[in-house]
């Protein structure tokens, strides 16, 4: 590959990991266990739900 090629896909790789073709639940470890195992489908929606949504 050329520099430039080289020199993207290392920055590429820095902000999306070194597969970014793939998200985390088409890989094998399926995201992080602690997301996947939760007993609160929604958790994230309510963890991350804005101020002016009450709470």
């Amino acid at each position: 590959m050329s520099e430039p090629a080289d020199r993207m896909r290392r920055r590429i790789e820095e902000i999306f990991g070194d597969d970014p073709s793939t998200s985390a639940d088409e890989r094998a470890d399926h995201g992080a266990a602690d997301e996947r195992d939760t007993p609160d489908p929604d958790r994230w929606f309510t963890e991350n739900r804005p101020p002016h949504h009450g709470g």
